[in-house]
């Protein structure tokens, strides 16, 4: 299969299933999608932007352990429209996967988008988790700072921390469950 042809197949199965589909969704059925769509389509794409495709492949394995609130599944949404129309309108592939994998890296990576920014960019903060100070912090895609997810702080001396993507044990203490699509209590 061309790469051409993986990218609309791709595109094609996630807004029949995820976002044209009336139907309520649940967090186990968006990352099911979610990675049976990108095993066909990471296969070519990983191999040209490999800075997140090997993040996204280790977290689509352990589905588990991610968080989605109906606000990252809105910004999802609202940001596959655009990179549809992006690769209707350039068919560039290089593009389309950098800009495919951000995506896909801000869905699952807990974040809210539609309320927080970087201070010095107005960057998308995603929620990871510190493993020295075992606290949960914040980092901003673009430019890379980092802020305590309690306080807001900028934390200057960013070097050494050991970032991981927050768990729901992790994030537990931050945000409240009852944001997360598919919480029932557990």
């Amino acid at each position: 299969m061309s790469i051409y042809h993986s990218i609309d197949d791709f595109l094609h199965r996630l807004e029949s299933t995820l976002i044209s589909n009336k139907e309520p969704v649940d967090a186990n059925r968006i990352l099911a999608e979610l990675r049976a769509s990108y095993n066909e389509m990471g296969r070519n794409g990983g191999r040209l932007y490999l800075k997140y495709a090997d993040e996204i492949k280790a977290v689509l394995e352990y589905p588990e352990e991610v968080v989605i609130s109906e606000a990252m599944y809105s910004e999802f949404k609202q940001g596959f429209r655009q990179l549809k129309k992006l690769w209707q309108a350039k068919r560039n592939v290089e593009s389309f996967y950098i800009h495919c994998c951000c995506q896909i890296r801000q869905l699952l990576i807990f974040n809210r988008v539609s309320e927080e920014h970087c201070r010095s960019c107005h960057g998308t903060l995603l929620y990871y988790y510190e493993e020295n100070s075992q606290m949960v912090m914040k980092k901003c895609q673009v430019c890379r700072s980092i802020y305590s997810s309690r306080t807001g702080t900028l934390i200057s001396a960013s070097e050494g921390l050991k970032l991981s993507r927050a768990s729901k044990q992790n994030l537990q203490e931050v945000v409240s469950p009852a944001e997360w699509i598919g919480y029932c209590g557990e």
